[in-house]
């Protein structure tokens, strides 16, 4: 686990170093077989100790459930639709701005362009915290979409590890900060 433990303290650093997240925002987690490794609910992604990291079941409930994010059903329903080994969740402020007023984000930058050719989809739920509607909803976006933004919310992303999350999450709030600014300077003109 020591090797997982700096994985997820690296991750959760960058995300709060970056303004991705705020303090106590966010969640990430790993697959590890039939379980499991989540942040536990209410902990700082940027100070994480051992006891931060909860293992618990893929499928099922156990005595860990109870301490693991709220989105921890959100996470099994993407584990459970996907081949992904890792998910960060992520309260993104330009990506989570944009989500306000657009259904798509579609990158104007040319890395932006080059990562995601089609987009980013938006996702529009009335839960959006933690409930079964948008795992639901969120599951199939994410056979086909590397990150989805959850409207006024935030983001998930799913990678081969949480490196790889980190970096779509990082990419679309560039996207979407660089749409923003675009069209701030463009209503100057």
């Amino acid at each position: 686990m020591q090797n997982d433990l700096r994985a997820f303290q690296n991750a959760g650093r960058d995300l709060f170093l970056g303004g991705l997240n705020n303090t106590h925002s966010g969640n990430m987690s790993a697959r590890l077989n039939r379980m499991i490794v989540i942040t536990r609910t209410g902990s700082m992604l940027h100070r994480l100790e051992h006891g931060d990291l909860i293992e618990t079941l893929l499928d099922g409930e156990d005595s860990n459930t109870k301490l693991a994010s709220r989105e921890l059903p959100v996470h099994r329903a993407i584990y459970k639709s996907t081949k992904t080994d890792a998910v960060i969740h992520a309260h993104c402020p330009f990506a989570v701005a944009l989500s306000l007023y657009k259904d798509h984000i579609q990158p104007i930058d040319i890395e932006g362009c080059y990562y995601f050719p089609n987009g980013i989809p938006v996702l529009a739920v009335k839960e959006a915290v933690g409930s079964t509607e948008l795992a639901e909803a969120i599951s199939p976006l994410l056979l086909n979409n590397k990150i989805v933004v959850v409207r006024g919310h935030g983001t998930f992303s799913t990678g081969v590890d949480l490196e790889e999350c980190l970096h779509w999450t990082s990419c679309l709030d560039n996207i979407a900060k660089i749409i923003l600014l675009a069209d701030q300077y463009s209503q100057k003109k």
